[in-house]
């Protein structure tokens, strides 16, 4: 049976996935930085190490007959460059990209960052499948500290939506590439089943804890110096405001029917993944 390795392991999709794949009995090694102290169940080979580091990338990659590539941060195209060569040294038979919604059109920094690794493995020769999620619908979470002191919600959005997905789906989908054939070649364009703005996700959130939310936009200078108050680099926070300004310019981003053909069911509503994570905002 392939052995699969999990870059990202410890991160918001990364662990669900280890989890799935360790639920099917499937080989997976899951590549955590040094720092992280991520624990998983019975059965996961956990390796620590740092995606810039060549050596140790190759360490980890040996043995490996898949890979599900995730990174995040300014370091993106350097670290995802370096598992790249080293998947391609392996000749792993399938490398399962983590990019981003709109990757092709490299329209902000983000997306270019990813576009720029999906054409390195095109080149590589690599037997590749992108999955491209849309905004998460987790992101929501980070909500509670702000509703902890009143019933706004603060956000430089605008009036764009979303099509939002739960990245449990994003795991399943992933799961489901990574263990059976067919995929290879193929693209998904990964969303929830609806285009919402923040205004209507707040307005989900508030009758799901039946209390009278609202969401307030705020300057873009407002959210970059909020980013970095909460110690995100102001680099990486100034790529994240590109980003926005870029959906803001695109008014509604359309669904896709991606997680429906792969999963045969339908992609979890937004409403759905608030209920089932209620108890973070009580």
């Amino acid at each position: 049976m392939s052995r699969i390795l999990v870059t990202g392991a410890a991160g918001n999709v990364g662990s669900r996935l280890v989890h799935r794949l360790a639920q099917s009995n499937t080989p997976v090694r899951a590549l955590v930085r040094l720092s992280e102290q991520r624990t998983f169940e019975a059965g996961v080979e956990v390796v620590r190490g740092d995606l810039n580091d060549r050596d140790q990338v190759r360490a980890a990659m040996k043995g490996v007959d898949k890979v599900y590539l995730l990174t995040a941060g300014l370091g993106l195209p350097h670290m995802e460059r370096v598992v790249i060569q080293a998947a391609a040294s392996e000749k792993v038979s399938l490398l399962v990209k983590h990019s981003v919604q709109g990757a092709p059109y490299e329209a902000a920094m983000i997306p270019a960052w990813h576009r720029a690794s999906e054409k390195e493995i095109e080149a590589s020769g690599l037997p590749y499948t992108f999955l491209r999620p849309a905004s998460f619908a987790s992101n929501a979470l980070g909500w509670g500290s702000m509703l902890k002191g009143g019933d706004t919600v603060y956000g430089p959005y605008g009036d764009v939506a979303l099509p939002v997905i739960d990245p449990e789906d994003i795991a399943a989908v992933a799961h489901k590439v990574l263990t059976e054939d067919g995929h290879a070649g193929k693209a998904y364009e990964l969303t929830g089943p609806a285009s919402l703005t923040t205004a209507e996700q707040v307005a989900v959130l508030g009758r799901v804890l039946n209390r009278p939310l609202h969401y307030v936009n705020v300057p873009d200078s407002a959210a970059l110096e909020s980013m970095v108050a909460m110690g995100m680099p102001k680099a990486y926070a100034e790529a994240m405001i590109d980003l926005v300004k870029m959906l803001r310019g695109l008014g509604k981003v359309p669904t896709t029917g991606a997680v429906a053909e792969v999963l045969k069911r339908p992609a979890t509503s937004f409403e759905d993944f608030i209920r089932a994570n209620a108890n973070v905002f009580r």
